[in-house]
């Protein structure tokens, strides 16, 4: 195959479009998080109507409601001792996640090198953090066009709330000042260690998870070395309250993620559920296992050969849960155009160029089916 630098690629890209990048109008007003409106009624026996929805979006499958239906299961070790194995077993593995990507979007992995006391450890600090009080809480609140805080997943004000709080991490610096905000000086170190341990774990695994994606596809991974070469992550805690009325409310409603990949350490207790032929599978939950799934700027990068699945947190009346989840993304200055040689007459571009930053803005005003908004249209007949 011959080689193509990534500014030639970007230039066949570019000229294949006709129209510029929609323009973003500016940030929505944000809702305030959970506890902000549930503090007075927690212990409540019925749902504010706040966190109520219409019943044609309520959940139809419980939390732990499993089937034989599963997402893969894959065991990366290869990954990290290939002196161990032959090259077939690499390539075993690219084409177990290959099929992953096409018929799934999204898969289990083990073996992935992160220690489970490490997982642990962190998940640890996330139950300390949301058990302080709402006003302990409030002193490191997400700002109004940051990406870092406590907070909630994109919800404008008048929606119905999820039943779920959030705390953004970014690896600028935040986070040690969020520490200072939450703790004595003596005990925010291990906040700040395990965070420290486990972004670095869980980036150097996301790297290693792209290479095999980009495997799959057999195209010139050059190309994707534009986007993930200076790759960087977002973090994310979700807490989820055991709440007592579940079946009304929904912990994360339907969505799909904005960036390459995400990395999920669910916990052990059940809630994530993805979309698979109209229906609601739940993940089953496995000790030391994480979630991988597909983002909506690796769909755009594959021009939808590798699709981006709709998911949702629901909750339950009697537990609650954290998960961790790593958010794998591109520069948001990057113009994400799709491989030169995943377009031909069969498979014709499917979107316009977008930057990581015009897209999430957008997403803040459609949470589901963002990609809608930058679908390439059809051009006039002549």
């Amino acid at each position: 195959m011959p080689e193509r630098s990534a500014a030639s690629s970007y230039d066949v890209g570019a000229q294949r479009f006709q129209r510029s990048v929609p323009k973003i109008g500016a940030e929505p007003d944000l809702a305030g998080p959970w506890s902000m409106v549930n503090q007075s009624n927690s212990k409540r026996k019925a749902v504010s109507e706040m966190f109520i929805l219409p019943e044609h979006m309520r959940p139809t499958v419980t939390h732990n409601d499993y089937t034989d239906l599963e997402i893969p299961v894959i065991d990366v070790s290869a990954l990290f001792d290939p002196p161990q194995h032959d090259e077939k077993v690499m390539e075993g593995l690219v084409a177990q996640v290959r099929d992953a990507c096409l018929h799934w979007g999204f898969f289990q992995i083990v073996n992935h090198g992160i220690p489970e006391e490490l997982l642990e450890r962190f998940h640890g600090q996330g139950k300390q953090f949301f058990a302080l009080p709402f006003a302990e809480k409030m002193k490191v609140a997400r700002q109004q066009g940051q990406y870092t805080g406590y907070g909630h997943a994109t919800v404008k004000k008048g929606d119905v709330r999820p039943w779920s709080e959030g705390f953004y991490f970014a690896n600028d610096g935040s986070t040690a000042e969020f520490a200072k905000k939450l703790w004595p000086e003596d005990t925010n170190d291990d906040f700040l260690n395990s965070y420290s341990e486990y972004n670095e774990k869980v980036q150097g695994l996301s790297e290693c998870l792209m290479r095999i994606i980009v495997d799959g596809l057999d195209v010139d991974p050059a190309y994707f070395e534009t986007f993930s070469k200076h790759a960087g992550g977002l973090l994310r805690w979700n807490f989820y309250p055991a709440c007592p009325e579940p079946q009304k409310t929904l912990g994360l409603k339907p969505h799909t993620d904005f960036n390459l990949l995400t990395v999920l350490h669910q916990g052990d207790v059940g809630g994530l559920q993805i979309e698979k032929d109209g229906k609601w599978i739940p993940v089953r939950p496995r000790p030391g296992a994480l979630a991988v799934n597909i983002g909506d700027t690796l769909q755009v990068l594959t021009n939808g050969k590798y699709k981006s699945v709709p998911h949702q947190a629901v909750v339950n009346a009697t537990q609650s849960r954290i998960s961790s989840a790593y958010f794998y993304e591109a520069l948001p200055s990057t113009v994400i155009v799709p491989h030169p040689d995943l377009v031909d007459e069969n498979n014709p571009l499917q979107y316009e160029p977008f930057t990581g930053e015009a897209y999430r803005v957008y997403k803040q005003t459609q949470f589901l089916n963002t990609l809608e908004h930058f679908v390439r249209k059809k051009p006039d007949a002549e």
